[in-house]
């Protein structure tokens, strides 16, 4: 029978296999989401063991009233006196905190957290407090509310109100003291030991806010909330930021604040990583394929597998030493180890050094092109526009004199004559 080794064969054997290799790079992908689901449930462990998301929802003089509610029994409509709460905002905020931060580990991952100060100062005014109609105010029995939750807290805090300290106690959804109201007046003063982690946000319920931040943390994301800072310095040693928000409306929902990001996310380099999958499988393809036509090299469908799957097995080389040494690190082992296996084994195949040096060149281009466009996010697209232009144009350079006819017929040829021998 004769033998179909013709360059149409040669190209849908290079297909199959590519499809079968994508889809081993597609598992490498669902490993890799397996993994960071890991990281970040015990990420998740650390932060609620921390306290989990410092937030601060506002500071409120609540003030108990009495008010008439009508109501209908029996289509007869009734009144009974009811108790209610209406909630005062501050006129003015001022709030300083200084951050510490500090690296936690649970297994082999690890994730940041902050312990440090919180200094509230706050004015409030309570002259327009009367009774109004049906409503009728009890001054007597207000109360200053801050709510924050109580595992966001290292110590008791105490709030000192008009120059006078008061016992603070574990209210609702935060923590409270009594006014001890005279005419209407307040100022409030409070520090409080705080902790949390991943991030912290304060929010905004005074007609003038101010928020100033201290922290060693050098990686730190404002965006994801309503203000940026006015003002902010990052430098290795950490950061300082300022929020100045004058007449933000008492009844709208803002808030301020930051988060800790991790400056390298090697996950996040990973899938990057991984969605040049497809480059890293044809590119060394077309290499072998060139060395066929023009390097007299006769590759079997198997060995271009065993090539592309150790291209492949490189992306699970990066994610399990990533896991435990620097990306830096493990993408020069990884590459190293996944480019000089092919080459050797090329070059053991055509036993030739000088193709299995050409073939490392690739490999070094090739791992070269990934590290500067997984370090260059701004600029991927287009390093990886002129990475694919190149390659093209480096294909049609070396099929420009119609080299694929010729190889054709001249395997055509070669079929043949073995069949005649063989007759």
């Amino acid at each position: 029978m004769k033998k179909l080794n013709t360059l149409t064969a040669k190209l849908i054997s290079m297909g199959v296999i590519v499809g079968l290799l994508l889809i081993g790079n597609m598992m490498i992908g669902s490993k890799l989401k397996d993994r960071e689901e890991t990281r970040d449930e015990a990420c998740l462990s650390i932060s609620k063991a921390a306290g989990g998301r410092f937030s601060m929802d506002g500071l409120y003089v609540v003030v108990p009233y009495d008010y008439n509610e009508i109501y209908y029994d029996d289509g007869i409509k009734k009144t009974k006196k009811s108790t209610a709460n209406i909630y005062f905002n501050p006129d003015k905020v001022n709030v300083d905190s200084v951050i510490s931060t500090e690296i936690r580990q649970l297994g082999i991952y690890t994730s940041p957290v902050f312990t440090g100060t919180l200094s509230v100062n706050a004015d409030f005014d309570l002259e327009t407090l009367k009774k109004d109609g049906d409503k009728s105010y009890h001054p007597e029995k207000a109360y200053f509310l801050l709510k924050i939750g109580d595992v966001s807290l290292q110590s008791h805090p105490e709030f000192i109100i008009n120059g006078k300290i008061c016992d603070t106690y574990l209210y609702n959804d935060g923590i409270a003291s009594k006014t001890y109201y005279t005419e209407g007046k307040f100022h409030l003063e409070t520090e409080l030991q705080i902790r949390g982690a991943e991030k912290f946000k304060v929010f905004v319920n005074a007609q003038d806010m101010t928020l100033n931040v201290k922290s060693d943390w050098n990686s730190p994301g404002f965006t994801g909330f309503d203000f940026l800072p006015s003002k902010k310095n990052i430098d290795e040693n950490g950061f300082t930021a300022t929020w100045n928000i004058p007449f933000a409306s008492a009844d709208s929902y803002h808030c301020i604040g930051f988060e800790l990001i991790e400056s390298v996310d090697v996950y996040k380099k990973l899938y990057r990583a991984i969605n040049y999958g497809f480059l890293f499988i044809i590119v060394p393809f077309i290499t072998l394929f060139l060395f066929e036509m023009f390097a007299g090299m006769q590759l079997h469908s198997v060995q271009y597998l065993l090539s592309g799957a150790a291209s492949v097995i490189f992306f699970l080389l990066l994610l399990a030493l990533s896991e435990h040494v620097d990306f830096g690190l493990s993408y020069m082992i990884s590459g190293a180890a996944s480019g000089i296996l092919v080459s050797l084994y090329i070059a053991s195949i055509s036993r030739r050094i000088k193709i299995g040096l050409s073939m490392s060149g690739v490999f070094i281009a090739l791992y070269s092109y990934l590290f500067v466009s997984l370090s260059s996010e701004d600029y991927a697209l287009l390093i990886g526009s002129v990475f694919a232009f190149v390659v093209v144009a480096v294909l049609m350079f070396f099929t420009r004199k119609d080299n694929l006819g010729r190889m054709k017929k001249n395997t055509l040829t070669e079929d043949e004559d073995i069949e005649s021998s063989a007759c």
